[in-house]
């Protein structure tokens, strides 16, 4: 989960996600770190997986574990994919349409628009753990 890559022979620059200097694309230092906020733009499988990128091992680490340490709250997953789909559908998105565009149910939904206005979770759970 915490696994990482060095860049192989890009030209490309990129930026550091801890210190935001910029670095060559064939320095960088790459892993994958759990976050409840990211929804990936096109593949749901990889949702709550995100990709960072790092000017040193040194730095890799302290984004593991900056990201370690933060929580993984299943709503805010919930939301991600939510506002991932209905910015795909242009926010013209019936309940059910929505419920078979993030592959939540409506329990999630509404879990998940709680969340997002601040309300704590219920004390039973949302409907299953299908995040």
């Amino acid at each position: 989960m915490d696994g990482f890559s060095v860049g192989q022979g890009a030209a490309l620059t990129g930026v550091c996600d801890l210190c935001r200097t910029n670095i060559a694309a064939d320095q960088a230092v790459y892993g994958q770190v759990r976050d409840s906020s990211f929804a990936h733009p096109t593949d749901p499988q990889k949702d709550g997986m995100r990709r960072v990128t790092a000017c040193s091992v040194d730095h890799l680490a302290d984004l593991q574990q900056l990201y370690r340490e933060r929580p993984f709250v299943k709503e805010e997953l919930w939301e991600a994919k939510i506002d991932r789909a209905m910015q795909q559908h242009h926010f013209r998105l019936s309940n059910e349409q929505l419920v078979e565009a993030t592959g939540l149910n409506l329990l999630q939904i509404e879990a998940a628009a709680r969340w997002r206005l601040g309300f704590s979770p219920p004390e039973s759970d949302a409907g299953g753990e299908r995040a």
